[in-house]
């Protein structure tokens, strides 16, 4: 632990950064040019002004941040919950077409694309910081190059090969969405180069804007194609295409959007520099100076600027070095969908059933998905809070707030985890019914449902491995999770059918989420007080008495006045309401987390006054 310490504090100091023997960002203003660099005494002179522009810079940096956080959080509900009304409008078949293909192209993206926007940034910010004007356009020609072949390869393998998916799928009636879904590798990668330069740039509305904008049209495109392809009663194939091409859509509103966006800001610049008297220079859409959006001055991508040939491929290369670390990382969080996408409803077929009747069980094993990516999406959100105060421990050399801040995050991991879990599997039924209409594949949903507790630890301790300077591993896990997942798919499916899948993904997530909490123990000695655990444990114990009682008493009860589907939305949504509030309250007074604890997140000193007061923490606390 001491000398992951040390190797944080020496990056805090200036260590090397991505870009290979430059020294750190954080060590420059961005208006300092490379003459003043070797001005010494140029560049003392400036040292009030560089001060004053990072404290004026520092609260847009962080509302940015926030801005993105805020539009990816939205982008993720909405991408999540669509699925819903999918199942409802289309039915299993659909259903498992859809989350059979959309994973594939998931992966195809993230090979793609993932990493290019962190690569674009740095690599943007390193030559604002620097006034060099050049280099920015070069960065951005050179990105949205390399983007857009990367993605017309992604398209033609998907479109041309989508005859060979599908049979590897175990489904033929899989290659039309597989065909339409591929469409938006047409605009996808380009928009993901031009977000990066604006978060170069520190402008993080442009990106937050065409993200929601992205995420908002995909989902209505598929809901409207869906409607009209139940109206005029489509196959399900051609419902299944509609609802993937809702992707092509949505990626084009927000191509269309961030590049309206570049092309307007080019066209205002223009304007703006002609009466100077430049013919030839142009400004590029991006922060001017003075203004609270951002700092610094560039020059516009033009036929005349243009640099040449050899330098765009020396910059592509770069590029592409620079984004392959984050690559390979960001592969594994697709992976486990794509090993069950390419393995479940195939061993369905090899056990006897139809190619239909497989992709309509596999939306049947699908239908708990929605719901478990909700609640580790969440915990990760609450994971990734915690991690500033992490970091900031371990830059600060303090062994004890490293241990405490890692401790809290895996204690509320395995707390917010295991009563998603409980709740899932306790109101399996009438959360069931309550969005897809019956209660078909309720077991294997329960089951799915038990995947929330591994999938949350494994996800917060990411995000402490992340802020330990350890971003390697968590994506090593989660790789290993996806080839346990395989083998003990062909184990278990023959025999067990879709529940044999949901036990796999017990097994091999919680694989997973051990090793992750292991290595942050590992790396910081924080474990768990048994007084802590126990707390955990009471609470969840009453949470599923609670919720097991409710269920026995209550349902009957509302079964009576109340319609099938309307009854179990009752008891789905009272139960978690409640079932939530309870929890919360007996962990709270079962010692689950101490007032110390909750003192030292923001703002917790008055919510442990405030709980004090509602005797919700132990005696003595």
């Amino acid at each position: 632990m001491q000398g992951l310490l040390e190797r944080g504090k020496q990056h805090h100091t200036g260590g090397p950064g991505l870009s290979g023997g430059s020294s750190g960002l954080a060590d420059k203003d961005t208006n300092e040019t490379p003459e003043e660099e070797t001005n010494g005494s140029s560049r003392r002179g400036n040292m009030p002004k560089a001060r004053e522009n990072r404290r004026i810079r520092g609260p847009h940096m962080l509302h940015g941040a926030a801005l993105m956080g805020a539009a990816m959080l939205i982008s993720k509900t909405l991408g999540t919950l669509q699925k819903i009304p999918l199942q409802n409008i289309a039915g299993d078949r659909v259903f498992g077409i859809y989350n059979a293909v959309y994973p594939l192209y998931q992966m195809l993206l993230v090979m793609v694309t993932a990493g290019f926007p962190v690569a674009v940034s740095l690599l943007v910010a390193e030559r604002q910081a620097g006034d060099d004007r050049s280099g920015v356009r070069l960065v951005l020609r050179a990105s949205v190059l390399l983007l857009s072949l990367s993605g017309a390869a992604g398209f033609a393998a998907m479109w041309l090969g989508a005859g060979h998916i599908a049979q590897w799928i175990g489904d033929p009636g899989t290659a039309s969405a597989v065909r339409s879904v591929s469409l938006a590798l047409w605009a996808a990668p380009v928009m993901a180069a031009l977000r990066g330069y604006y978060q170069g740039l520190g402008r993080m509305l442009p990106s937050a804007v065409s993200q929601l904008s992205e995420q908002t049209v995909r989902v209505a495109a598929m809901l409207s194609l869906l409607a009209i392809g139940w109206h005029w009663g489509w196959s399900d194939e051609s419902l299944a295409a509609g609802a993937t091409a809702g992707s092509a859509f949505g990626a084009a509103a927000g191509l269309t959007y961030i590049a309206g966006y570049w092309l307007r800001e080019r066209g205002i610049l223009r304007r703006e520099s002609a009466p100077a008297g430049d013919g030839h220079r142009q400004d590029v859409p991006g922060p001017r100076a003075g203004s609270e959006k951002g700092h610094g001055q560039m020059t516009a991508l033009s036929p005349s600027l243009s640099p040449k040939g050899g330098g765009v491929l020396m910059m592509m290369r770069r590029l592409a070095g620079l984004a392959l670390p984050v690559t390979l990382g960001a592969l594994a969080v697709p992976a486990l969908g794509v090993v069950d996408a390419f393995t479940v409803p195939r061993l369905l077929g090899a056990a006897g059933m139809e190619p239909a009747s497989a992709m309509a069980g596999f939306g049947l094993y699908s239908r708990g998905q929605p719901l478990v990516q909700l609640v580790v999406m969440v915990a990760g959100a609450i994971g990734g809070a915690l991690v500033p105060a992490l970091a900031t421990a371990r830059l600060q050399g303090d062994l004890t707030g490293v241990k405490r801040q890692a401790a809290l995050m895996l204690r509320a991991a395995w707390a917010i985890g295991g009563a998603a879990a409980v709740g899932l599997v306790l109101l399996a039924e009438p959360i069931n019914v309550m969005l897809y209409a019956n209660a078909a594949g309720t077991r294997t949903f329960a089951l799915v449902g038990c995947t929330a507790l591994a999938g949350t630890v494994a996800a917060v301790a990411a995000a402490a491995l992340q802020g330990l300077g350890s971003v390697r591993a968590p994506a090593l896990f989660m790789l290993a999770a996806a080839v346990l997942k395989a083998a003990l798919n062909a184990l278990l499916v023959p025999p067990l059918g879709i529940a044999g899948a949901a036990w796999a993904g017990i097994a091999a997530l919680m694989a997973a989420a051990l090793l992750s909490a292991g290595a942050v123990r590992r790396a910081t000695g924080a474990g768990m007080p048994v007084r802590r655990a126990a707390g955990i444990v009471l609470a969840l114990a009453a949470l599923a008495a609670a919720l097991a009682l409710a269920g026995r008493w209550g349902a009957p009860s509302l079964g009576l006045a109340l319609p099938p589907r309307a009854a179990a939305t009752v008891l789905a949504l009272g139960g978690t309401a409640a079932g939530g509030g309870l929890f919360a309250a007996a962990a709270l007074r079962f010692g689950a987390i101490s007032a110390p604890e909750l003192r030292a997140l923001p703002g917790g000193a008055a919510i442990a006054a405030r709980l004090r007061r509602w005797r919700l923490l132990p005696p003595g606390e």
